[in-house]
């Protein structure tokens, strides 16, 4: 009864998150499509120069306390008040230290405009400080249906802006806009549903509390945003401005695939793995249901995504953004290895040890200058390869030390992967020729699409998957 009602729960976070993650996805993917056309590859490539800068600040703004204040069995009121006055103090200091030093970010990158660009962008950090304890506690309730609410109607209204702005003629201040209105709009949202509000309280107890354990997970999140962001820097500064916008309408396709997958995964069993951290057996149980049924999803997804990139990019964008789909193909090989990465750490993070994590990013670190050093100056699509084999080595070493702090070995996991594996491997063998026969774009992927999730089905059918069986019981609420 205790192993179902567990699995009850899951699954509801999971498929809010889903929905969550997929609706603002689907959303942020028509919009960004339309804006594509409208907009230039020059002014993909400045936003881009700003990514690691923006990704870097959001990590220090939260520092690790949400998912302290997660883990944390019972948080208090004085921990909440505390982790948000704090966040706020941080986050207006964090605006004023990257306005302050956005003048020499622009002589970098020889790109004058991005010092007016930053003031605008970085506006999304404070007012995003707003709403940190209100998706905290929504998420350590397990109340995704709120949280998919505020997401899907922010999104939405950002989304009516952008397009507004982008077809007014405003140019790259439609993308430097557009993350500013999504927070202004979802942090009202969630304040206006919330019944929790900051009272004056302030305990530097509280926060050396949570910073014990949100320590590591901040130097570690810090290093990670790091490694996915620093290839933008390099192309940046080392090729023409326009490989840049390439790469970053590549990555950000791609990402609306990885970020919905291991997001929802992620966010739906942390906080659910957590109140269940004493019971390992039963953990070790739900870690591997977990990986089972990440890669059941992951791998046809991204592979398809691979298949089809051709087809769907010279049909949804101008020609102009053509060479950008070899950047799209290696990034969603790359984001497979990401995708399972984060959710060992979420095991790691859930066993309270961060310092775990935090080693695995030391790896990183020397992974990536070495990965570096051998494609420097080489051809951008060889760099991009490099990135693809670093992230690749990682989840390796990752899965090394989610063995030796979880006791979810190794061969366990291998064993958990390889049937995906193998199933996703036989589906992109079987439909990828079909290019040679059909010419018209959207005939083709249609035929790519549906042969391949049929065939997908059929094999996991065939071979007796277990999540395949699950997955129907539970969509037919059969127990």
């Amino acid at each position: 009864m205790k192993e179902q009602s567990l699995k009850q729960k899951t699954v509801g976070a999971l498929l809010w998150n889903l929905l969550d993650r997929m609706g603002q996805q689907v959303l942020l993917f028509i919009v960004g499509i339309i804006v594509a056309n409208i907009l230039s590859v020059e002014d993909y490539a400045l936003v881009g120069m700003l990514a690691i800068f923006t990704a870097v600040a959001n990590i220090v703004l939260d520092s690790g306390f949400s998912a302290a204040l997660i883990q944390k069995k019972e948080s208090s009121e004085r921990d909440f008040s505390s982790v948000f006055w704090f966040n706020l103090v941080i986050s207006i200091l964090l605006y004023l230290l990257l306005i302050s030093v956005s003048p020499f970010i622009s002589r970098f990158f020889s790109q004058p405009k991005l010092t007016e660009l930053a003031a605008v962008i970085f506006l999304a950090l404070p007012i995003n400080s707003l709403a940190i304890i209100q998706t905290t506690i929504l998420t350590k309730e397990v109340r995704f249906k709120a949280l998919a609410k505020a997401n899907l109607l922010s999104m939405m209204i950002s989304g009516i802006a952008s397009l507004g702005m982008a077809y007014s003629g405003w140019g790259v201040w439609t993308l430097a806009f557009q993350p500013v209105i999504l927070s202004i709009t979802r942090t009202l949202l969630l304040w206006i549903q919330s019944t929790w509000y900051p009272k004056r309280i302030f305990s530097v107890q509280a926060i050396k509390e949570l910073f014990s354990f949100a320590s590591s997970l901040l130097i570690a999140s810090l290093i990670n945003t790091c490694f996915l962001n620093i290839y933008s820097v390099i192309i940046g500064r080392l090729y023409p401005v326009k490989q840049l916008g390439y790469y970053t309408q590549g990555n950000k396709m791609c990402d609306m695939g990885v970020s919905m997958l291991y997001g929802s995964i992620q966010n739906a069993t942390y906080p659910i793995f957590s109140s269940i951290q004493d019971e390992k057996e039963r953990l070790i149980r739900a870690y591997r249901k977990t990986i089972r049924f990440t890669a059941f999803i992951t791998f046809p997804v991204m592979a398809g995504l691979i298949v089809i990139a051709r087809p769907v990019i010279e049909m949804l964008l101008k020609e102009e953004w053509w060479p950008a789909i070899p950047f799209f193909q290696l990034l969603c090989a790359g984001g497979c290895f990401t995708i399972l990465t984060a959710i060992n750490n979420n095991f790691i993070k859930v066993s309270g040890r961060s310092d775990g994590i935090l080693k695995l990013e030391y790896f990183k670190i020397i992974i990536t200058i070495l990965v570096l050093a051998l494609t420097y100056n080489r051809p951008v699509l060889i760099m991009v390869v490099g990135l693809v084999v670093a992230r690749a080595i990682v989840y390796f070493i990752n899965m090394i030390y989610t063995a030796r702090y979880t006791g979810y070995k190794v061969g366990m996991q291998f064993r958990d992967l390889l049937p995906y594996l193998f199933l996703a491997g036989a589906m992109t063998a079987a439909i990828l020729p079909v290019s040679h026969y059909i010419t018209q774009n959207w005939i083709l992927m249609s035929v790519q699409i549906v042969a391949g999730i049929l065939l997908y089905i059929a094999l996991a059918y065939i071979t007796g998957s277990k999540i395949l069986k699950e997955s129907i019981e539970l969509l037919l609420k059969k127990r």
